[in-house]
């Protein structure tokens, strides 16, 4: 029987999942359908550059973490207020950063940037957060 050998990006994927699993974060690697309870985070986007020596693979990755939580407002009063959604990203960015191993690769953060928006795409108004974190492997 032979183990799977998964790609640093998956790896490094799988890490940042876990990451937000283990805050108790409803976890999604796909958009849910309509009717999810929010808040919730979405592990999404990812931007991968590896390169090879002749015994070593190394490069980097981009990954992009969505978070969502109903806008607390008037219409809205059992929403999200502010101050929770950004603690939400700040414990999410702080595991993020404790990111140092994956089963094959160790891993550096390099940078992490966020952003909140108002989101108006829905019949709800949402707050969507966007972390983009770019890790070294080697």
């Amino acid at each position: 029987m032979t183990t799977e050998l998964h790609s640093p990006k998956q790896q490094i994927y799988d890490a940042v999942f876990a990451a937000s699993l283990s805050l108790g974060y409803d976890t999604y690697d796909y958009l849910p359908a309509d009717g999810t309870s929010y808040p919730f985070v979405f592990v999404g986007e990812q931007i991968n550059q590896d390169r090879q020596t002749k015994r070593f693979l190394y490069g980097e990755v981009e990954q992009t973490v969505h978070v969502y939580a109903i806008q607390r407002n008037a219409e809205q009063p059992n929403g999200t207020n502010r101050n929770e959604f950004t603690g939400m990203i700040d414990r999410l960015q702080t595991e993020l950063r404790k990111i140092k191993k994956t089963d094959n690769f160790n891993v550096r953060k390099l940078s992490m940037n966020d952003m909140t928006m108002i989101d108006t795409s829905t019949s709800t108004t949402l707050l969507h957060g966007v972390i983009e974190v770019r890790f070294l492997f080697h």
